[in-house]
């Protein structure tokens, strides 16, 4: 399952990757006037996503054997259900 550089490396990964793309939508979401800028459902998928890329990128195709696989798909599906829902939430607003 890796070492603690591993794990630290993920978690390196997952917050400079989450927090770049959490201005980008920040900046990407004000331009077009959603309202809230910033909601909890689009934060947590970010988390999500954030997660699945500190693993693969740590990680590489281990990321894909036993027992990583259930924390890659797990975290993938988990930021394709979240994404999704906010998607339907931010199209219900408008």
């Amino acid at each position: 399952m890796g070492t603690g550089g591993d794990w630290i490396s993920v978690g390196f990964s997952a917050v400079f990757w989450g927090g770049w793309m959490l201005l980008w939508g920040r900046y990407w979401r004000s331009d077009t006037h959603i309202k809230p800028v910033l909601s909890f459902v689009y934060v947590l998928g970010l988390a999500l996503a954030s997660l699945w890329f500190g693993l693969v990128v740590t990680f590489h195709w281990r990321a894909f054997q036993w027992p990583l696989i259930l924390l890659t798909v797990a975290s993938i599906v988990g930021a394709a259900v979240v994404g999704r829902s906010a998607r339907r939430k931010d199209r219900s607003a408008e």
